[in-house]
């Protein structure tokens, strides 16, 4: 019989409110830490630099979810020899990590001979940084760069715009449940790693969600192509602040919130920054936006009885419904048999996260559906708050439906 699970890392808990999403999975090993190997880098400038202008790497994670990057270990852990072609004493720079854009920069200390070649050879000692993964120890990248007769050009923020949606999540809590055919969640510790609550059969769907704005951010794109990865553009704005990494001019975005904020735009060969002007996205969904109440009616259109909410036995955890404390839902009806559903039931509820697309004004209270759940297994990455939503067949107990009618008609 397959088994729903919510899983919520221990790590994430104070920010389950903003992060909740219903996610059936395997309870496995969680490992929290952050993993900083380096497997590749990225050459982003690739064309002819300016005689003042900078070398410019992005780094490249074995673990590809890791989002740990210090600017101090990198700095230290990284060497950059620069020495021109065929033959010459090395050219003097200084290396220095950019945390905002997990960008490594190699800056000359005076400007470069114009129009000339040069071997630039990168050492990463990725045994001097947080690395448990295989990789190169040390990794270590030679490439050929060379330098114009230009200078770089003077600083500008290039336009951003945003295209925008928003995603209705399920509230984890359990008090927003409604359930149907036997389902009794319960609370059970998945490793050390945090809590999930899962049934064995049954039906559940949420009465809560929360609006998640999910934005496509673009910058001009010819205006970043004019800079040759020179230069790294952040959005820093209510609802995050989000990095664009050099020579790319669009990200995806996600908040809460709507967000309204500045571009600023970093010279990489010199430091220098630059904030352009007051920019909003999203602001005409606002009131589709964190909380909103769901209607779980459609994902518990297929149940063979009535549904039901009942009370949690204890406010420690682990907590659980207490079979014997369960009133029908909605309030005020009546409760009613239908017939035994098993596991070829034919009835099902699932899918995406309901999405409501920019140019509509209302909710959709179709966002129930994928909280109505039984349980396909979909994997988890370590002790990210962030999960996958998922659902699929049906499990239902048969023994306890007509022990089930009995205590509602009690």
């Amino acid at each position: 019989m397959s088994l729903t699970e919510r899983w919520i890392p221990a790590s994430c808990l104070g920010l389950v409110a903003l992060t909740a999403v219903l996610t059936p999975s395997t309870a496995q090993a969680c490992d929290p830490s952050a993993d900083e190997c380096l497997a590749d880098l990225e050459l982003v400038t690739v064309e002819a630099i300016p005689i003042d202008g900078a070398l410019v790497w992005r780094t490249v994670y074995a673990d590809a979810p890791s989002t740990y990057f210090s600017a101090a270990s990198i700095e230290a852990a990284t060497t950059v020899v620069v020495t021109p072609m065929g033959g010459g004493p090395e050219v003097p720079g200084t290396v220095v990590a950019v945390e905002s854009l997990r960008a490594i920069v190699w800056r000359p200390a005076a400007p470069l001979p114009a129009d000339s070649l040069f071997e630039a050879t990168v050492t990463v000692d990725n045994a001097a940084l947080m690395c448990v993964s295989d990789v190169p120890k040390p990794l270590e990248k030679v490439f050929t760069v060379g330098s114009s007769a230009k200078t770089t050009a003077p600083l500008v923020v290039p336009e951003l715009t945003g295209e925008a949606a928003v995603t209705v999540l399920p509230q984890i809590d359990f008090e927003t449940l409604v359930c149907c055919d036997g389902a009794f969640p319960t609370e059970t510790f998945v490793d050390n790693c945090g809590i999930s609550i899962e049934w064995a059969q049954g039906t559940c769907a949420w009465r809560d969600g929360l609006g998640r704005l999910d934005a496509t951010l673009s910058l001009d794109p010819e205006a970043v192509g004019m800079v040759h990865g020179q230069v790294g553009y952040v959005f820093e704005s209510s609802g995050g602040t989000f990095a664009f990494p050099p020579g790319a001019d669009q990200v995806a975005a996600q908040s809460f919130v709507s967000m309204c904020g500045q571009v600023k735009a970093i010279q990489l060969a010199t430091g220098e920054e630059l904030l352009g002007p007051e920019v909003c996205v999203g602001e005409e969904l606002e009131a589709m936006l964190g909380d909103q109440v769901v209607d779980p009616a459609p994902a518990l259109a297929g149940c063979a009885e009535q549904p039901y909410t009942c009370l949690v036995t204890s406010d420690l955890v682990p907590r659980e419904w207490d079979p014997a404390a369960c009133t029908p839902w909605p309030e005020g009806t009546e409760p009613t048999t239908g017939a035994e559903t098993g596991e070829g039931s034919d009835s099902e509820s699932g899918g995406e996260p309901t999405t409501t697309a920019a140019s509509e004004t209302g909710g959709d209270s179709e966002g129930a559906s994928d909280s109505a759940t039984a349980g396909s297994d979909t994997g988890k990455d370590g002790c990210a708050c962030a999960a996958d939503p998922g659902a699929s067949g049906w499990g239902v107990l048969a023994l306890l439906l007509p022990w089930l009618g009995r205590r509602r008609r009690g």
